[in-house]
């Protein structure tokens, strides 16, 4: 192990819980090299069973950032409603049937209107192949300065072209298996939980949760406002929980919020009353500091220079919130709209103006973060790809294979990564998937957070059912470093 990894691993202060998968301090220098242990898990295709946890792992020891003045690594998952086309973004310009299968919305090398496809610089691994929409100009910048990547053929190997089932199954991080409930980014702050945990893990700079945030860890969502905390506050206070009327029945029976129904359903249940008053009255506390907590981070000042638009709204937000350093480690945006049947265009269509919006967007994120950026990464999704071929109303229908765009100071930029044999390697009229979405996401939580998803011990299993492929393992990452506030 080299110094320089060694002193990022005494610094890092990463550590285990009780039986859980963060690795402790002392357990990731006894590792000769724990990245490439995690690479074996891909290419043995089985998660093999670690020795128990050292006596160093003990709750005790569960902190992930024992020195307050380190600034928390933080991922930023965007998430692209409707299936966005992958072809017109990471534009293969050097394969000619892709201007046979496209004749009208494909991107061309030389414009008759609009702008032509972007070409990036030759050090850049595959730019013989891909290009970038011309709306991406802002993201082309950020691949050229080593801070942006991107991936093809990414995508699900459930092959459902339901948005709401694609969808819900990306954000929960299976392929279908109804048990898992929770989002897998919720599954990650549970895994990792204690008891000093930072007011702000995770967030939603939405007003609806999405399905990766959500589950037994609380996370907030929305413009929340503290106008009203005075009421708020005593709403919760224990004192006041006791002799409210809270329902009336149907027999007109009166009765407070923690009396039992006349069924006797609470005490079949084996809940008292003063159970119930002491989870409401965590549940409320808690709420109120998560709260107060994203108001003081929405004071910090913005420098970015964003775009106009729900999307760069929602960045803005979630910046203000990393920079005002209260241990934002997930937080997720939307972006919808991109189900282009009809109307996709090509350089100068709608397609290009939403990319446009998109890579503007994450520009002025990273602008906005400064220095901060070194430990944040974006990820960008969608649900799946389009069609090879263009239709009848100049768009393109529900595919497969899609792509992935990842942004950051940790990232192994330099190259496209992915498996790519062609636009006319289609498994009916679709790009295949040859990389699992999965992988993205362990690679993320091991290398960013220092979680292992495939501990076999860990309370919260990340991702049940996924069986890691050789060829998943994209090694995108470079491990995170502390980062002094």
């Amino acid at each position: 192990m080299s110094t320089s990894r060694r002193d990022f691993l005494r610094n890092s202060g990463l550590a285990v819980m009780a039986g859980g998968a963060v690795l402790s301090t002392e357990q990731w220098l006894a590792g000769a090299d724990l990245e490439n242990d995690f690479k074996k898990k891909f290419q043995s295709g089985s998660v093999p069973t670690p020795a128990a946890p050292s006596a160093s792992g003990s709750e005790d020891s569960a902190s992930v950032i024992k020195d307050k003045r380190l600034e928390v690594p933080t991922l930023v998952t965007i998430f692209l409603r409707g299936g966005a086309d992958a072809l017109n973004a990471i534009v293969p310009y050097a394969d000619d049937h892709y201007y046979k299968v496209r004749p009208r919305i494909a991107i061309p090398v030389r414009a008759k209107r609009g702008e032509p496809v972007i070409k990036l610089s030759k050090g850049i691994g595959m730019s013989d192949i891909f290009g970038l929409n011309p709306g991406m100009s802002a993201f082309a910048k950020l691949m050229e300065e080593g801070k942006a990547t991107a991936f093809m053929n990414i995508g699900s190997p459930n092959g459902s072209r339901s948005h709401f089932s694609a969808q819900d199954n990306m954000e929960r991080g299976t392929t279908g298996d109804a048990r898992v409930s929770s989002g897998w980014l919720n599954r990650y702050l549970m895994a990792t939980r204690k008891q000093t945990d930072a007011p702000l893990r995770g967030l939603c700079a939405m007003n609806l949760l999405p399905r990766s945030l959500r589950g037994e860890y609380p996370v907030l969502a929305g413009q929340n406002r503290t106008e009203n905390m005075e009421l708020f506050e005593d709403l919760y206070a224990p004192s006041n929980l006791i002799n409210q009327t809270a329902r009336d029945s149907a027999n007109m029976e009166k009765g407070t919020r923690l009396d039992d129904l006349p069924t006797g359903e609470m005490k079949r249940r084996q809940l008292t009353s003063d159970w119930a008053r002491d989870v409401i009255s965590d549940s409320g506390t808690n709420a109120v500091v998560r709260i107060k907590a994203l108001e003081a981070a929405m004071a910090q000042p913005s420098t970015g220079n964003y775009p106009n638009g729900g999307l760069g709204n929602q960045l803005r937000t979630i910046a203000k919130v990393i920079k005002a350093n209260v241990g934002l480690e997930v937080a997720q945006a939307d972006y919808g709209g991109w189900d282009h049947h009809a109307d996709l265009g090509e350089s100068d269509g709608k397609h290009a103006r939403m990319l446009k919006h998109v890579s503007d967007s994450i520009a002025a994120f990273l602008e906005d973060l400064g220095t901060r950026s070194e430990k944040v990464m974006v990820m960008v999704m969608s649900e799946f790809g389009r069609t090879v071929h263009e239709n009848g109303s100049n768009g393109a229908d529900h595919g497969r294979g899609g792509m992935m765009l990842v942004a950051g100071g940790p990232i192994k930029a330099g190259k496209f990564y992915g498996t790519y044999k062609g636009v006319a390697d289609m498994v009916g009229d679709y790009q295949p998937v040859y990389t699992d979405f999965r992988a993205v996401y362990a690679e993320a939580v091991f290398k960013m957070f220092g979680y292992d998803p495939f501990n076999p011990q860990a309370l919260v299993k990340m991702f049940p059912e996924y069986k890691p492929k050789p060829t998943d393992y994209l090694d995108y990452l470079n491990v995170m470093k502390a980062v002094k506030a």
